[in-house]
């Protein structure tokens, strides 16, 4: 029983230190905001949706080359049933499509530009963005990836990150529960002492192994 307990508090303390994390920060996603494409939306033509508010990650301590895990947070209304007395959109928020694409700058073009991020950069798994509702014009661009809970690596001369919910069309989203978001964490590299340490923890626990077998034996 001795052994046990010395084995498990021995991996217990290697895996805490070997997998200690950053803390995570959570954003709030408008749903109503992106950087795709967009036509006709509003269907007025009146004006547009506002752009998706680009994410510094060197203010979370990001740069190229590490790895973070996106998880998509929430829900949020896709307008479907409309608004107005007898639609509680608190209870149709059940959309948690969302999309993000990495990118060298903060710089976002109006809507009517297919790429409307100029600086960004390819990362993640790739997906195919829906075409617009009015018009059916294709929205896709190559660098974007889909956010649900993914880990993905921050591509070298990356600086910024926009988050955008997925939809068809923009004008009629909300979030009535405001708890639609994403999650951002940073995995910590090792520490040297750890990685030092492991060989000689793992002797440890073969010489454990060996001596309680032989105590079978005996």
């Amino acid at each position: 029983m001795r052994i046990k307990l010395v084995t498990f508090s021995l991996l217990s303390v290697l895996l805490l230190c070997s997998y200690l994390e950053a803390g995570a920060t959570t954003i709030s996603i408008d749903p109503l905001n992106t950087f795709l494409f967009t036509n006709n939306d509003p269907w007025s033509g009146n004006g547009s949706v506002p752009g998706s508010v680009p994410i510094a990650l060197g203010s979370l301590g990001i740069s190229g080359g590490q790895f973070i895990q996106l998880e998509q947070l929430g829900s949020f209304y896709d307008g479907t049933y409309g608004y107005g007395p007898g639609v509680d959109a608190s209870k149709l928020a059940v959309s948690t499509e969302m999309i993000g694409v990495f990118s060298s700058t903060n710089v976002l073009l109006a809507p009517n530009f297919l790429n409307r991020v100029p600086g960004a950069i390819d990362a993640g798994m790739p997906v195919v963005t829906w075409s617009t509702l009015y018009g059916n014009m294709a929205t896709d661009i190559l660098q974007d990836f889909r956010i649900a809970n993914t880990i993905v690596q921050v591509p070298l001369g990356a600086n910024y990150l926009f988050v955008a919910a997925e939809d068809i069309y923009y004008s009629d989203n909300s979030n009535p529960n405001g708890n639609y978001g994403v999650r951002i964490t940073v995995a910590s590299v090792p520490e040297p002492s750890t990685i030092v340490l492991l060989p000689s923890a793992l002797g440890i626990l073969f010489f454990l192994r060996k001596r309680r077998a032989a105590s079978y034996t005996s």
